[in-house]
Order: structure tokens, then sequence, then C-alpha cells
């Protein structure tokens, strides 16, 4: 393919994709779009924020639970690090209720 006729399709894509985003503002009924300073903006940034925060506790709390898993199938659910783990799981699970 020519740099050419990439540059077309590209322009075509966009020419579609913006048809579809105005269809849908005018279904929506969207008069005008946020601005960076606006105050949407801004809860939609902490929503996205609290959003990565709470797939990374997530993904912490299934590491635990799997490791506590382990632990528990060698029979070593009484030791030190499967009481550490419990901990763990339980202060991660306080703060998931911010």
């Amino acid at each position: 393919m020519s740099l050419e006729t990439a540059r077309r399709h590209t322009l075509e894509r966009y020419k579609k994709d913006l048809k579809v985003a105005q269809d849908l503002e005018t279904r929506l009924g969207i008069v005008e779009c946020w601005e960076s300073g606006s105050p949407e903006w801004q809860k939609a940034g902490e929503l996205i924020s609290m959003r990565w925060y709470q797939r990374a506790l997530d993904y912490l709390e299934g590491l635990i639970v799997a490791r506590m898993f382990e632990l528990t199938k060698m029979n070593m659910s009484q030791t030190g690090a499967y009481i550490i783990f419990s901990f763990y799981k339980k202060s991660i699970n306080t703060s998931c209720r911010i």
C-alpha cells in the first residue's frame, strides 16, 4: 500500500468517526463539549484516577488470595505468613470501602 493510499484511508476513517460522534452528540442532546478546566472534566479525571486505584487494589487482593490458597494447600495455614496475608487481605478490604 502506498503512502498516499494510507493517508487517504486514514482521512476517510477520520471523517466517518467524526460523523458517528456528531450523530451521537445530537441524539444525546449534548450542546457543548467539556473543556480541560470545566467541572465535568475534573470529575471525569477523578473517576478515572479512582478506577486505576481500584484496579490496583483488586489485583493486589487477587495475589493475596492466591497466596493464601497456596499456604492452605500446603497445610501452612497456622504459620506466620498466613496470618500476615490474612491481615493484608483484611486491610485491603477495609481500604476498598472508601
